[in-house]
């Protein structure tokens, strides 16, 4: 096959046709199979303002608004059941957005602190105690909420609100803990 003789304008148009239509394939599959499911799905769970699904590398990161009166506990574990039955194996992240203005952004860090300190040492009614002592002085009111997975905090001050959601260290099980005798 001698390389000079092909008909290249027809061998490049033939390969952009073949790309176009891979690509454009593929997304209109993650359309039908990921995308139009995934709103259905978020559009259903009370308490959820919004949401946005971004693409990070390999990550899908799918970042939720919930609402100012919403309980983020329950709002935050129905998406994340509806995102795993729809994503199911597939690499995601969900985020937490809120809307914290001036006065909730100069505590934020300070709360993070304690979030982060009552994990490490799981004195979970002593960080929501220092949560919500921290906020009074501006007005705001504190929710703090624990799960076997996550922490919860809501802080809201009039029309603004700062959410935090964040996992807590894999618990080790019986057997792992040294118990389990007899299994």
């Amino acid at each position: 096959m001698n390389l000079r003789q092909l008909r290249w304008p027809v061998v490049l148009a033939a390969l952009v046709v073949t790309l176009g239509g891979l690509f454009g394939g593929g997304h209109l599959v993650r359309s039908r199979t990921v995308d139009q499911p995934l709103a259905a799905a978020l559009s259903g769970v009370d308490g959820l303002e919004s949401y946005r699904v971004e693409r990070v590398g390999d990550i899908q990161e799918i970042v939720l608004l919930p609402g100012p009166g919403a309980d983020l506990k329950e709002t935050y574990r129905a998406a994340e059941r509806q995102v795993r039955q729809i994503l199911k194996d597939a690499p995601h992240a969900i985020v937490v957005a809120d809307r914290r203005g001036e006065s909730l952004s100069a505590v934020a860090d300070r709360l993070d602190l304690y979030v982060a300190e009552g994990v490490a040492t799981g004195a979970y009614a002593a960080m929501a105690d220092r949560i919500a002592a921290e906020v009074a002085p501006i007005g705001a009111e504190a929710e703090v909420a624990v799960d076997s997975l996550r922490v919860y905090v809501a802080v809201r001050l009039g029309d603004e609100y700062l959410y935090s959601v964040v996992d807590r260290p894999a618990q080790r099980t019986g057997a792992a803990a040294g118990g389990g005798a007899g299994q």
